[in-house]
């Protein structure tokens, strides 16, 4: 579900840090300045689409420039995004620009989903989590941010044919990340799942996309 917010707008790194540190499930930076209109437009964007427990700040980089220099942003628009995990904040994603489509792909997979609480046992939630999107990626980290070659090549194979998908970060939840190995009986990541079944991991992708096969098998032209 969809929550407006107000969007904090911080004058001090302080006051940036702590927005970003007391939020309970993770926090939104967007690092913009005054006569970029670009910024405008996504400032407008993110306050229809946060989440529950999410923090949407704006950080004027003109105003703020100690931030902007300490984050080495050196272009605006650029989008800070963390989450909470195992109790800690982390930077999970980075994204350059205005890209309006692509920031809704990471919001949604990052935050707009059920807690593994929610259902009865695990394997319920594997079900839940492979069918939250016609295309769902598990993989190690995110698109922007990947923490292994074959998730960066992967993204880049759904970006080559302009692929909508969700993904999901193996990496920030162990449970998930051994159990989906035996449930999908797949012992490596990334995962690719479409309409719930199980294609493979980046090289059958890679396969498939050498013998022409890549954009039937994803049903691309379906989506």
């Amino acid at each position: 579900m969809l929550f407006f917010y107000h969007m904090q707008r911080p004058t001090t790194i302080l006051e940036v840090d702590h927005a970003v540190q007391t939020a309970t499930v993770g926090a939104v930076v967007h690092v913009g300045a005054p006569w970029c209109v670009p910024c405008d437009a996504l400032n407008e964007h993110l306050q229809r689409k946060t989440y529950p427990g999410v923090a949407v700040l704006y950080v004027d980089a003109e105003a703020l420039p100690s931030y902007a220099e300490r984050q080495n942003i050196e272009n605006v628009p650029c989008l800070l995004i963390y989450r909470r995990e195992s109790g800690v904040m982390k930077l999970v994603a980075e994204i350059q620009g205005a890209k309006l489509e692509y920031i809704d792909l990471n919001l949604r997979s990052l935050f707009d989903h059920r807690s593994k609480g929610e259902f009865a046992s695990l394997d319920d939630y594997l079900r839940f989590l492979i069918a939250r999107d016609r295309v769902m990626l598990f993989i190690t980290g995110t698109p922007s941010m990947p923490r292994c070659g074959f998730t960066g090549r992967l993204v880049e194979l759904m970006e080559k044919y302009n692929v909508r998908y969700t993904f999901f970060d193996v990496w920030a939840d162990d449970e998930v990340c051994q159990a989906l190995k035996t449930f999908s009986d797949w012992p490596t990541y990334p995962h690719v799942y479409v309409d719930g079944e199980l294609i493979g991991g980046y090289d059958i992708c890679a396969q498939l996309d050498k013998e022409g096969k890549l954009v039937a098998a994803l049903k691309v032209g379906s989506q």
